[in-house]
């Protein structure tokens, strides 16, 4: 087998038939792409280090429960959400309430996908990096795991609402109040 040219359905398959060398092909497509997607939950890398450790053990140890014909990305993305939010509570005492809070509270404005998206451009201007990351931390760690699947990631919004189990209304509302406030905290930096 030609692991590099390989699809990840094919990767899956003989990962399942124990082919450890396509696990291997799995982790070495995928390991940037979870790191960073962790790294919008944990405060350092080296917790975004332990999630993906976590994500790639989880995801090796219920592959076999992994269903024909479904994408293998959206899936080792939600093991990914899943082990970052379980490794907030494990830090975190307080309980998650502050999550439920007016931004569940979907309108019909909500809902709406905004008509001008962020830019891919912000994510790749290196003279920009510094001050988006920093207008990235003052949004909801959800938040910015939508605006990284999407615009990094290249994600669909079908695809995060399977990321994260919520439906697509969330994701793009999620997506909508992400945008805004990164326009606002980007709009107020120095020029």
């Amino acid at each position: 087998m030609d692991y590099p040219t390989s699809t990840d359905e094919t990767l899956v398959e003989a990962v399942k038939k124990n082919d450890d060398n396509a696990f291997q092909e799995l982790m070495r497509r995928y390991m940037a792409q979870i790191l960073r997607f962790s790294q919008q939950y944990m405060k350092t890398v080296e917790l975004a280090e332990d999630v993906v450790q976590d994500t790639f053990f989880k995801a090796w140890r219920h592959i076999k429960r992994f269903t024909s014909g479904r994408a293998f990305k959206p899936w080792i993305f939600t093991i990914a959400r899943n082990t970052a939010l379980d490794h907030i509570k494990k830090r975190r005492a307080s309980s998650f309430s502050e999550l439920d809070d007016a931004e569940n509270d979907l309108s019909f404005a909500d809902t709406l996908q905004d008509e001008e998206p962020l830019a891919t451009e912000l994510f790749e201007q290196a003279e920009l990096a510094t001050e988006l990351t920093a207008a990235m931390e003052v949004l909801h760690p959800d938040h910015r795991a939508v605006l990284t699947m999407h615009y990094r990631e290249e994600l669909t919004f079908d695809e995060i609402a399977l990321v994260i189990g919520k439906p697509m209304n969330t994701v793009k509302s999620w997506h909508r109040r992400a945008v805004i406030r990164l326009r606002e905290a980007m709009a107020h930096r120095k020029p």
